[in-house]
């Protein structure tokens, strides 16, 4: 049986450190202080992520859930995630700032 973080396969998965059992959803890694998100097979994703009616990203290095403004270079666009890490959509209020995002593509107007 396998604990804590293993890599298997090509891919990163995490597992119970007294149990074994596998993790899936977010999950919050103390050691690093980082939030990631295992997929239902139990692989860490990154990148973009459309997750539960949200967009998210990940770093394509670290994994790490990102927040705040962010550049998506192929798309060419500058988008903000919330402390959740969802994309914003719309006029929103950022520390005494007033942004105005697409509504469909989150790109910063």
């Amino acid at each position: 049986m396998l604990y804590g973080k293993q890599y298997l396969n090509g891919h990163w998965y995490l597992f119970d450190t007294v149990i074994g059992s596998m993790k899936t959803g977010f999950q919050y890694i103390a050691d690093q202080h980082k939030t990631v998100y295992y997929n239902n097979n139990g692989q860490m994703l990154y990148g973009q992520q459309h997750l539960n009616g949200h967009w998210y990203l990940f770093d394509t290095v670290t994994f790490l859930m990102k927040t705040g403004f962010q550049y998506i270079a192929n798309q060419h666009k500058i988008v903000y995630y919330n402390n959740n890490g969802q994309m914003l959509y719309g006029f929103q209020k950022i520390k005494g700032k007033t942004y105005h995002f697409n509504t469909q593509t989150g790109a910063r107007i």
